[in-house]
């Protein structure tokens, strides 16, 4: 049986992004109360409204996030990101410029790669603006 694991972080309204990326506005487009006028009071709905950035938060870069001609996320099949075999890397971030990892090695073609780096618990605060992307930006 597969094991399945919950890697998403909680996006809340306004809450910090990364450095010069705007944060995210997160409410109603309409909700409960101003709706009922619209179904003459025989029903109500709750309609939200979402306003981010696109690499905030979890996410699934495609080769266009790096490559004008590459493939974007809806030119990859379903298959090849879901339910693929996947390894966990156990990083140690000693710098800003490199990540070393405890001495793995193995076939990583066909498989999701998870690299562990502890950055999760910093999510949301003013500390994970330094984020381990950032490391692979500087020269």
């Amino acid at each position: 049986m597969k094991k399945l694991v919950e890697l998403s972080h909680v996006l809340e309204d306004g809450m910090m992004a990364y450095p010069g990326l705007p944060r995210p506005k997160i409410g109603a487009f309409l909700d409960h109360k101003e709706s009922r006028s619209r179904y003459n009071d025989k029903a109500e709905f709750y309609l939200g409204k979402v306003d981010m950035v696109c690499n905030l938060g979890t996410y699934l870069d495609s080769p266009f996030h790096r490559y004008p001609d590459g493939a974007d996320l809806s030119q990859i099949p379903l298959e090849r990101v879901a339910g693929v075999p996947g390894i966990v890397f156990d990083a140690v971030v000693p710098s800003k410029r490199s990540i070393t990892f405890d001495g793995h090695e193995c076939e990583l073609y066909g498989r999701a790669v998870l690299i562990r780096t502890g950055w999760d618990k910093r999510w949301g605060g003013e500390s994970y603006c330094g984020s381990p992307g950032r490391i692979f930006q500087e020269n």
